[in-house]
């Protein structure tokens, strides 16, 4: 009897051992989620391969091990939630003035998120990050392969990667665009002024002596202008001139290199950098420089993503730069912190580049920052200084920094970009302003400062 209760109590050992090898072995699954779109490295299938499969069979699991696997398993994270996936995809052909011929491609997707095109290879035709929710990339097919078939994927931060586009087949029609480009990572540049664009435009003069020559004719100038203005005012009324920089030196980083079929980048002194640090110690013209401020904060959405012009972020720094010189001339003028004093809005809008490209109408959105005042007691009280106003298309994202330093702000707007001398007598007489302030974008500062002086004069300097 004993020996029959042993037989029987090994049997029951075996047939515990077997259970668990049983439960481990059985057909090897696989999936085809996606039949017809090219996986990616970053795309988890959860399929175990041939190779995987034989080196688990083979390698020898002692208890120790089992345990260990146990508790790696436990540690594992769980799986990221995928990105959405992108959304209204469009393209269309339009000249960018360097590379000639280019498809533009457009979709929407998570903010900031890597959105990669893949052909039905697998092989990455385009990868660039959205700015804000917007993708705006650059295509040109290789001359053998005019028509591309890709599918879109994106992924944002922290999340794995989106499902694949539906597929879409990018091939040049006619160009129906042009003086814009798209640059890296969604960004979109006006293409207008090449030397601005690089960088390159300075002052008249073939030395740097010929041109400090100039720059102090063009001071002489202006000076001589501002005493029949104080004249006129009747007080000791100063010039604030506050001009942007052109966003292309901004962000060089973006920009397509001479080998990417690009021109290239190259931060020289400027018109407008030469003649600010010429006036920097003249405290009666103030010559305001954004560069260095807007260079330090570049991670802002400082320029509309399709549009010539800058945010109300960018324009704030126009606004400290000023208000320090307004604070230095009248201490009670208060600073105010872009961070703790106002709320930022990034939200949609079209833009004048989107028009240059010719998508402008087709369902296209790009990124732009509004800003409001936390508070209307922000406003500049009755005893704050005034100011006589004039300025190019930059004035509207500024104007209303200028009513928490100004307890007046009276706005001349003439038909065209005013430069200096655009005011009368008579006018300031009545006005009788404390300051004469202008706005400006950097890329209507030419070699001969003629927005500072008017044409007619820069031609009579020498």
């Amino acid at each position: 009897m004993k020996k029959i209760n042993k037989i029987i109590a090994l049997i029951l050992v075996c047939i515990t051992a077997l259970v668990p090898l049983a439960a481990c072995t059985g057909d090897t699954v696989t999936t085809d989620a996606v039949t017809t779109a090219p996986q990616t490295d970053a795309v988890t299938t959860g399929v175990t391969t041939e190779d995987e499969k034989t080196e688990t069979e083979t390698v020898p699991v002692t208890e120790t091990e089992t345990e260990t696997e146990t508790e790696t398993e436990t540690e594992t994270e769980a799986p990221k939630e995928k990105t959405a996936p992108v959304e209204n995809i469009l393209f269309w052909t339009f000249d960018d003035g360097f590379a000639g011929k280019v498809i533009g491609v457009y979709c929407e997707t998570e903010p900031g998120a890597l959105v990669t095109l893949r052909d039905l290879s697998g092989a990455v035709v385009l990868s660039e990050h959205a700015l804000d929710r917007y993708f705006y990339g650059r295509f040109i097919p290789p001359d053998d392969q005019p028509t591309h078939t890709v599918y879109f994927y994106a992924q944002a931060e922290g999340k794995a990667t989106s499902d694949p586009s539906r597929p879409v087949t990018l091939k040049y029609s006619e160009a129906v665009g042009s003086n814009a480009m798209i640059a890296h990572d969604s960004h979109v540049f006006l293409n207008w002024y090449r030397d601005f664009y690089n960088g390159n435009a300075q002052i008249q003069g073939s030395t740097p002596e010929e041109q400090r020559a100039y720059m102090e004719n063009v001071k002489n100038f202006m000076h001589a202008q501002l005493d029949k203005i104080r004249e006129a005012t009747g007080k000791k009324t100063k010039v604030i001139i506050c001009i942007c920089t052109n966003p292309a030196t901004i962000y060089p980083e973006v920009q397509y290199k001479e080998e990417e079929g690009g021109w290239g980048y190259y931060e020289q002194p400027t018109s407008t950098t030469q003649m600010a640090e010429f006036m920097k110690d003249d405290d009666d013209i103030y010559v305001l420089d954004l560069r260095p401020l807007l260079q330090r904060n570049k991670d802002r959405l400082l320029f509309m993503q399709a549009d010539s012009h800058w945010t109300m972020i960018a324009a704030y720094y126009g606004y400290y730069l000023a208000a320090q010189k307004v604070q230095k001339d009248f201490p009670k003028t208060k600073m105010y912190n872009i961070d703790r004093d106002f709320d930022i809005d990034i939200g949609p809008t079209g833009g004048d580049l989107l028009n240059f490209m010719g998508c402008a109408g087709t369902g296209v959105k790009a990124a732009t920052a509004t800003v409001f005042w936390k508070s209307n007691s922000m406003q500049a009280p009755k005893d704050a200084p005034t100011a006589y106003v004039m300025g190019d298309s930059y004035y509207g994202a500024i104007k209303d920094y200028l009513e928490l330093m100004f307890s007046e702000v009276y706005l001349n707007n003439p038909a065209s970009n005013p430069p200096l001398y655009d005011y009368t007598l008579e006018d300031l007489q009545t006005r009788q302003p404390d300051y004469l302030f202008y706005v400006w974008t950097e890329r209507n500062i030419d070699p001969t400062l003629a927005m500072f002086i008017g044409a007619v004069n820069a031609a009579n300097i020498k």
